[in-house]
């Protein structure tokens, strides 16, 4: 039944659908966020609270335990947490709520953010710079880079911009899943450079900050998941 019941998530919960996920077993699954090219997601509603359910893909899973020894729902609720935990960072961060990894199943609990994808509100502004909203983005990760969190892996559809402080747009980090690259460097000349300091662990993070608006690469892959 939970092979199945994960096939059925993968594929399109129904509306007001109830959710049998063992340990997630009182997930009222409401209906469907978006998908990625790793997970689907899917509005909810947990022990009182809106959720975003996230549902892992197989292949996800299997290619995350090859990189690493931590299954990937725990893996991604303990990474997220770690950010959300930093003091001054839980206001640009999804708060992480529970996962599930068993069964055929790898899912993740997380707050729902009400808003739009940094991408779509980009557009919706006649690709304006909002400078506050970088701003935020450079705090956010001046936070992270102080507690020694690296590889934000921070682009246009890993953040929701909501509403903040009196009304203002906010920037909220919601997808934590990548393995950071001093923690599995792609070659051992880059793990070389990591452990003599010679390579700045917070350069990727500097360099993705000031490339955020450069959409070329793979502005064609993500609306295929996101056709808003």
């Amino acid at each position: 039944m939970l092979p199945a019941a994960r096939r059925a998530l993968e594929a399109a919960p129904p509306a007001a659908g109830e959710l049998t996920l063992t340990a997630l077993g009182d997930v009222r699954v409401l209906g469907r966020l978006g998908e990625g090219g790793r997970s689907s997601v899917h509005a909810g509603e947990w022990r009182g609270r809106s959720v975003a359910l996230k549902v892992y893909k197989h292949f996800a899973v299997e290619r995350h335990a090859r990189k690493h020894p931590v299954p990937l729902a725990r893996y991604e609720y303990e990474r997220n947490l770690a950010f959300h935990s930093v003091p001054g960072l839980a206001a640009f961060v999804a708060e992480p709520l529970g996962y599930f990894d068993a069964a055929g199943i790898s899912a993740l609990v997380q707050e729902r953010l009400d808003g739009r994808l940094y991408y779509f509100h980009f557009l919706a502004h006649d690709r304006r710079v909002d400078e506050r909203l970088m701003g935020h983005l450079a705090r956010l990760l001046e936070l992270a880079h102080a507690a020694g969190l690296y590889d934000v892996d921070l682009h246009a559809m890993n953040v929701m911009v909501v509403d903040g402080p009196d009304g203002e747009p906010w920037p909220k980090l919601f997808d934590f899943n990548l393995i950071p690259f001093h923690v599995r460097p792609p070659n051992p000349l880059i793990a070389l450079l990591l452990a003599t300091g010679l390579w700045d662990a917070r350069a990727r993070d500097l360099r993705k900050l000031r490339r955020f608006h450069d959409f070329s690469r793979v502005e064609r892959k993500l609306l295929r998941f996101y056709p808003e």
